[in-house]
């Protein structure tokens, strides 16, 4: 053999003794206590400035809602007056699933239910108001109701 290949064999058998004392070597069970209550801790507080973030920005949201609820909240409030539902041409077909559907129709409207509007018959030729009518599935109006809104003071 020679002499280089003798000392790269002394080498690679005596890095792989390192290689193996290495494997076999660990922290102590003292230096592994303490390493492991070390990440407990760090992991403790940031669960708890997770928290307390959590809780600043539900106050936060709380006092921000609580700011704007006066803003929400009409001064002077509308409620509706309705009329009962009145049935239409198509009232007497089944209906299996319906819809209540709000638009506007001529004030004249009124008149042919009976109705005569605030301002009387001479001013329901023009203008509209609101009704609410139920539409079946298959599209056909069963009834109708009247909408007015009525300012009340609170």
């Amino acid at each position: 053999m020679t002499e280089r290949h003798s000392n790269d064999r002394l080498l690679n058998d005596a890095l792989r003794a390192i290689a193996d004392e290495d494997a076999r070597a660990g922290a102590s069970p003292d230096v592994e206590a303490q390493v492991m209550a070390e990440l407990r801790a760090v992991a403790a507080a940031r669960r708890r400035r997770a928290r307390v973030r959590v809780a600043l920005v539900a106050t936060a949201a709380v006092l921000a809602v609580a700011a704007a609820i006066p803003f929400w909240r009409p001064q002077t409030s509308r409620r509706e007056v309705v009329t009962e539902f009145m049935p239409l041409t198509y009232s007497g077909v089944p209906i299996v699933d319906g819809h209540v559907v709000r638009m506007e129709v001529p004030r004249a409207s009124l008149a042919s239910f009976g109705l005569v509007p605030v301002d009387g018959l001479e001013g329901a030729a023009s203008g509209t108001v609101f009704a609410d009518v139920i539409v079946g599935d298959d599209g056909l109006a069963r009834a109708v109701r009247f909408v007015r809104w009525s300012d009340r003071r609170e």
